[in-house]
């Protein structure tokens, strides 16, 4: 199920993903960072390493195969993807090995949910990345990345839920919401669909009281409307803001 989505972004290219898809026995397990701006520190904390070395209080569900990343990336004067490397500090690196650049995807950009709705260019581009996370705690391991430079909501409703892709991860972690991102929405709109993407994992700042933005996206796309229940959230780990966004702490949800 998961591959049908996989393949569909690959589109007809010869290249590392469609090696990478047919090397990958059965179906990959993905996490899906939306408004993931430059920010790669869903591969070093979603990673097997990372649970054995940080236990959860309950259950965790298997970590992921592969990390989608979603968002429409207004900005021009972003450096973002020029340099190999994306993320370093006292501990931790993470570099970028390969960039293959896939098919574009033309998703619609709503003025009532995205600040910039001319976007920029990278808007509509998708690449396949594969990503070396070298951390001084946890070693250094190669991950498999998708970034669809396309805004979230459209790709939810457009092209997940069409391909009935399950979600096994969702970030919610400084989605835009007005607080110095990309748009209007909270990103409130995803705890209406992380039973219909059989999502296993939930991990959010907590940053999701519903906005304008969340509003339009419902009115856009009634596949993505909900009641908003977080009732069926049940925490296993929390982590302290600073570590990760400096937007609240972050804690990982299993779905009841």
């Amino acid at each position: 199920m998961t591959k049908k989505l996989l393949l569909k972004l690959n589109g007809t290219k010869n290249g590392s993903f469609i090696e990478w898809l047919n090397n990958f026995e059965g179906e990959p397990r993905i996490s899906w960072y939306p408004s993931a701006g430059e920010d790669f520190r869903d591969l070093l904390y979603l990673n097997s390493r990372y649970y054995n070395h940080n236990p959860s209080d309950g259950l965790e569900p298997f970590p992921p195969n592969i990390f989608l990343h979603t968002d429409y990336f207004p900005w021009e004067t972003s450096s973002f993807l020029d340099s190999h490397t994306v993320y370093s500090d006292r501990r931790t690196c993470i570099r970028l090995k390969e960039i293959e650049k896939l098919p574009e995807l033309k998703l619609p950009l709503d003025e009532k949910i995205v600040f910039f709705p001319e976007g920029s260019v990278a808007t509509n581009h998708v690449v396949f990345i594969k990503a070396e996370v070298n951390s001084s705690v946890l070693g250094t391991f190669i991950v498999p990345v998708v970034y669809a430079f396309v805004e979230n909501a459209s790709f939810c409703s457009d092209v997940i839920i069409p391909n009935n892709c399950p979600i096994s991860h969702i970030i919610h972690v400084r989605y835009g919401g007005g607080c110095g991102g990309g748009g209007y929405s909270t990103g409130s709109w995803l705890l209406n669909v992380l039973q219909k993407l059989e999502c296993e994992c939930f991990i959010t700042d907590g940053c999701l009281q519903r906005a304008s933005g969340d509003e339009r996206v419902y009115e856009l796309f009634p596949n993505l409307r909900g009641s908003e229940d977080i009732s069926k959230l049940k925490p296993i780990r929390e982590m302290p803001s600073y570590i990760w966004s400096e937007h609240g702490d972050i804690t990982w949800n299993i779905i009841d």
